[in-house]
């Protein structure tokens, strides 16, 4: 590691976007991790844990009320504190108590009271998303935005430790109520933070256009038909196979017989801190090769990882075994999200960043909820084995049309 790594990352920016990346990372994982762990200890069957999977639909719609949260001002708060940080302030506080009223619940006596809280929180997550991609887009220079899209992500997993291990520690000290009170007031700390501490406020172009329609037209305007349907393709397949093998991690090492202190500390710390080498790798790739170099080198060890799990489930229950499928599957997922990140940052018009951003990140939503929804069918149907195996082949299609863009479609074609 040498000091042109480490200048890249030393910003009073880069430190506002990895506060905001925790926030960003906990509730995300408090219902994909966190919950789909408390689902199978409350032995839920497989096939409803996949189907909870779902609960993410807001991150996939987020795009459809995102021009209104790019256009419109909150009254006499916006004044104060502008813009992007009055909705950050609202809509944590919402979040904050969707959090709590999650935790109360009983999936065991009443299932789709969990499932709604669960979607009550995974809307107002994805309501701080839209300010939080808007925010940094905003602030940072081109050429940061790779070391910002690593920032988010470092923060985003240390959100993973928080509200992965930092809950199954706590759970066997607190019941579930009480576990998610503390993650809880974990945000509303991460709040006062950003918005009261870190003074930095994004200077946006206010574009004349009203319609709400406009980042859509602008964004259309800019590419053809062809060029549109092999962004969005991409976008949709390069983390496909990735996310389909993630969501079903967690109840996947419950089933093989791990305990929830040995996922926590394999799971949520080691493989956590795997992620972030990898993240910060990824930042550093793009600023050294490039985005298309970078996307192609990580989405090869994304597919290949997913491999790992097939490994690990003709093994058992054996820890190194477990460390070794983590930090494989961590470290090129974490490698991936940065550039990804990045990616979708340079394609998105200033003036419009969130509403842009929203509609990009939505597209690989729609991958990470409705089509990985049926993976407990899946499960049941195959095993764990073929699952995985499947699971691999579906990321594929990404590499190819990396490929591809690398010979026909560079990136300096991409970006307004």
């Amino acid at each position: 590691m040498n000091i042109g790594f480490l200048n890249i990352y030393y910003s009073k920016k880069i430190f506002l976007v990895f506060v905001m990346g925790i926030a960003s990372g906990i509730p995300l994982y408090m219902i994909l991790s966190t919950l789909f762990i408390w689902l199978t200890r409350e032995n839920i069957d497989i096939s409803t844990v996949g189907l909870f999977a779902l609960t993410q639909i807001p991150w996939s719609l987020k795009f459809t009320w995102a021009p209104f949260v790019d256009s419109y001002k909150i009254p006499i708060l916006s004044n104060y504190l502008g813009q992007r940080k009055s909705w950050l302030l609202i809509t944590q506080i919402l979040l904050i108590f969707s959090l709590i009223l999650l935790g109360f619940s009983n999936p065991a006596e009443n299932l789709i009271l969990t499932a709604s809280f669960a979607l009550l929180t995974a809307f107002f997550s994805a309501n701080q998303d839209i300010i939080i991609d808007a925010f940094r887009i905003e602030i940072l220079e081109d050429e940061l935005q790779g070391a910002g899209a690593a920032a988010t992500q470092f923060g985003y997993r240390v959100g993973g430790i928080i509200a992965g291990a930092g809950s199954l520690y706590l759970k066997s000290i607190f019941s579930w109520s009480q576990v998610f009170i503390l993650i809880a007031l974990v945000i509303l700390f991460l709040m006062i933070l950003s918005i009261f501490v870190l003074k930095i406020n994004s200077h946006r172009k206010q574009n004349k256009q009203s319609s709400l329609l406009a980042p859509f037209k602008e964004f259309i305007s800019r590419n053809s038909i062809k060029n549109l349907i092999v962004i969005l393709f991409f976008i949709f397949f390069f983390k496909f196979g990735d996310v389909v093998a993630g969501i079903m991690a967690n109840p996947f090492y419950v089933k093989i017989g791990f305990s929830n202190i040995d996922i926590a500390n394999a799971s949520k710390i080691f493989g956590v801190l795997m992620t972030l080498l990898g993240v910060f790798s990824g930042g550093y790739l793009v600023k050294k090769i490039g985005l298309i170099n970078s996307l192609i080198i990580s989405g090869f060890f994304q597919i290949v990882s997913n491999l790992l799990f097939v490994l690990l489930n003709a093994v058992g229950p054996e820890f190194n075994f477990l460390l070794i499928t983590i930090a494989g599957e961590n470290f090129s997922g974490g490698l991936g999200s940065a550039a990804f990140v990045a990616y979708l940052s340079v394609l998105c018009k200033k003036e419009f960043s969130g509403t842009q951003y929203a509609l990009l990140s939505s597209v690989m939503g729609v991958a990470r909820t409705f089509l990985s929804s049926p993976s407990g069918f899946i499960v049941e149907s195959l095993g764990w084995s073929y699952f995985f195996v499947l699971s691999t082949i579906f990321g594929l299609p990404g590499l190819i049309i990396l490929f591809w863009m690398k010979r026909r479609f560079p990136i300096k074609m991409q970006i307004p």
